[in-house]
């Protein structure tokens, strides 16, 4: 059981890099003449990433199911990562 609290923090972190990932592709300034500078950055992240915020806390909840599901193939903090990610990257092309 250890082991299992030891490697779900990972599986959130990969949950955490598939929702960053595309929020911060959107909130980033264009260089085409769009809104350049980062003075406004923090309310074009927010507006970009609150639906996604619902998401996530729904993977974290799958990730904890596919790192029960697959806990004996699972057991190094690479692999808990990757699942994590390919958890909420599946859910994400669902929605």
């Amino acid at each position: 059981m250890p082991e299992f609290l030891e490697l779900y923090p990972w599986v959130v972190l990969g949950v955490a890099i598939s929702i960053l990932l595309p929020v911060l592709r959107k909130a980033l300034p264009q260089p085409e003449g769009k809104a350049a500078g980062l003075e406004g950055m923090l309310p074009r992240v927010w507006r970009v990433a609150r639906p996604y915020l619902a998401l996530g806390l729904f993977s974290c909840l799958a990730g904890l199911i596919v790192l029960a599901a697959l806990a004996d193939q699972i057991t190094q903090w690479n692999a808990a990562l990757l699942a994590g990610y390919a958890a909420d990257s599946t859910l994400q092309k669902l929605r």
